[in-house]
């Protein structure tokens, strides 16, 4: 089953979340307070409330007709048709479109109240149904991974089949990690008390950190969010203090953040071996249909790169006069009074560079705004950070934000109205390819924020504006890119060593420094709370090896953006059929669309030296 797609940004300064789970089938206001102003999505055409009755009603045809499909289909795959075969594909999605919205209604309704215990129950029931509903409609996906080779073959060439082929391919490249019917339903129903169930825990209890802290002579009562937000604060002494009192809660809790990864980590390896998969990251490689090798060689040639990092950082300590530079201050503003917009604002930005790249992306875009598909600013009880959810086709996707005012904030809107385009040029895919695979679903956000950066660069007149909007870029870039795989590679380390034992909180904290030591070297002064951070980072403990998309997605871009600039609009095209694509093909074969070999080192070595040509710019201007 393939519940709502939420895409997001897990970097600073952007708050990771939750992305959901796909079952088989596959960004500051002066007083920095709680903001009083409201604009929240309207969610109305979904369901009118979580007591909406059509909820209910939903959650138990469901059921039922996951049954009666179970009943006519189990047993029978191997003997059917292609053009039967195509008609269970589509008596699937019949079934499954509803609750995917119920879902996605529950869980964006969650995101904006996360202490509710009345939405609580709403999700946990979802959760309850979807378990009951995979286990009756799992038998279709191993029968597919039964079928013989030259089946599947007349299968993906039939032409009734042509909107499910890939699906179809990929049930039988993946039927080797399959476990029996039994314990496939046995994996699912244990995760509802087990790896599900820490999660909850994780989220709900992170969620729940209040801060008292006091600045510009005001003690307020603040969120995670805010409370990092004030990393881009003026004042050095605020910056730092603000994050050691972040880190402090987390170390508060240092009992139950290492019991849950630990035993999140475990129980994935555990059904990993069962599986039959080599190693921790192949399991996500797999579901991508990516090689190990092409993984292995973005995390080497990121790594290799660290030294740009720690050149910039060297760069910008000088340019802030700083007699020492911590991690604290990496998001120091470049000066005393920084840019701040309002969301129309931001709104205008955005619509105007879209207006200037495609009527489609701007048309696009429009119709979020019209629709009230964004909800814009902190409050409480709000989940942190910025996302897209997309959950079927006939649905346009939601924006949450938490929006603040700063320059980065236009920056993530432009990003998660990506994802939203992204989302409804695929519209006119199945449900089952309408989806792009993690490592693609970065693309149009990605590019999307360039085109905003680059329209607002081309009104810049001085040297210090210049200055200014590269090093935010630079910081994204380095964000997305190197600090991903940071977390990345410490998912790798974690995973070896929980496979076949556990991890001391001081084990974990150690493992973290010294990644931290590997990417920043020398270049910044890396304070003991630090090594709390990895117990900060959502996707690490609900969806593990994530993070390596938005590097991927992030080089990738780079590489694109460089060929938009090159072709012009010729380019344009092009990359509309690549993000109408969906995933009704494997990876590489939509890459070649845009021209982008992803097995080769030397097409990652041209983002690589666009990020390296980026720093040698800020050397430049800083003479």
């Amino acid at each position: 089953m393939r519940k709502s797609n939420t895409n997001a940004k897990n970097f600073e300064p952007h708050q990771p979340h939750l992305i959901s789970v796909i079952i088989k089938l596959n960004k500051i206001t002066k007083g920095f307070a709680m903001s009083k102003k409201t604009i929240n999505w309207d969610l109305s055409n979904l369901f009118k409330s979580i007591t909406d009755p059509k909820i209910a009603t939903i959650l138990t045809k469901v059921k039922k007709d996951s049954l009666s499909f179970q009943k006519k289909y189990k047993g029978n795959i191997k003997s059917l048709s292609s053009k039967e075969l195509a008609t269970s594909y589509k008596d699937l999605e019949k079934m499954l479109t509803p609750f995917y919205r119920v879902s996605q209604f529950a869980s964006l309704t969650q995101s904006t109240d996360v202490v509710n215990d009345k939405i609580k129950v709403l999700v946990n029931t979802i959760d309850e149904v979807e378990s009951e509903v995979s286990n009756s409609i799992l038998f279709f996906d191993l029968e597919l991974g039964q079928l013989s080779q030259a089946k599947i073959n007349a299968h993906i060439k039939a032409k009734e089949l042509k909107n499910f082929a890939y699906s179809v391919k990929r049930s039988k490249e993946t039927a080797q990690y399959n476990l029996t019917e039994k314990e496939e339903q046995l994996s699912n129903l244990k995760d509802l008390t087990g790896s599900d169930a820490f999660k909850r825990l994780y989220e709900e209890l992170t969620s729940s950190f209040e801060f008292d802290f006091k600045v510009d002579g005001k003690k307020k009562t603040m969120t995670g969010s805010e409370l990092r937000a004030l990393r881009l604060h003026k004042d050095p002494k605020v910056r730092r203090d603000a994050m050691k009192l972040f880190y402090s809660r987390y170390e508060d809790n240092k009992l139950v953040l290492t019991h849950t990864y630990n035993n999140v980590i475990k129980e994935f390896n555990i059904e990993r071996k069962l599986r039959g998969y080599k190693s921790p990251i192949t399991v996500k490689n797999i579901g991508n249909d990516l090689d190990d090798k092409v993984i292995d060689v973005l995390h080497d040639i990121t790594t290799e790169s660290n030294k740009l990092v720690q050149e910039y950082y060297k760069i910008k300590k000088k340019i802030l006069k700083l007699d020492d530079m911590t991690l604290a201050d990496i998001y120091a503003p470049m000066s005393q009074s920084e840019s701040k917009y309002t969301y129309d604002q931001a709104k205008t930005m955005v619509l105007d560079s879209f207006k200037r790249f495609d009527k489609d992306f701007y048309d696009m875009a429009q119709t979020m705004f019209k629709e009230k598909r964004v909800d814009v600013y902190v409050k409480k009880g709000k989940r942190g950070g910025a996302f897209c959810s997309s959950s079927t086709p006939d649905v346009n996707p939601y924006v949450l934000l938490n929006f603040l005012g700063k320059p980065r904030d236009v920056a993530t809107l432009a990003h998660e109205f990506g994802h939203a385009i992204h989302a409804m040029l695929s519209q006119k895919q199945s449900l089952f390819n309408y989806h792009a695979i993690l490592p693609l679903c970065e693309t149009a956000s990605v590019f999307c924020e360039m085109l905003v950066t680059d329209n607002l660069k081309s009104t810049l007149k001085t040297k210090k504006e210049k200055i200014n909007l590269l090093t935010d870029k630079l910081e994204d870039i380095f964000a997305t890119s190197h600090r991903q795989n940071m977390f990345s590679r410490f998912e790798r380390i974690t995973h070896e060593k929980l496979t076949d034992g556990i991890m001391s909180t001081d084990e974990l904290c150690d493992t973290y420094k010294k990644e931290l030591k590997l990417m920043f070297g020398n270049s910044v002064k890396i304070p003991e709370e630090y090594k709390w951070e990895w117990s900060t980072i959502p996707h690490i403990y609900e969806s593990q090896f994530y993070v390596y998309s938005y590097n991927f997605g992030n080089l990738l871009v780079f590489a694109l953006y460089q060929k938009y600039l090159e072709e012009g609009q010729s380019f344009i095209p092009k990359l509309k059929v690549f993000l109408s694509s969906g995933s009704i093909d494997d990876p590489k074969v939509l890459c070649d669309l845009v021209g982008a070999d992803i097995t080769k080192k030397a097409f990652w070595q041209k983002s690589i030296t666009y990020i390296e040509s980026q720093v040698n710019e800020l050397k430049e201007l800083c003479k």
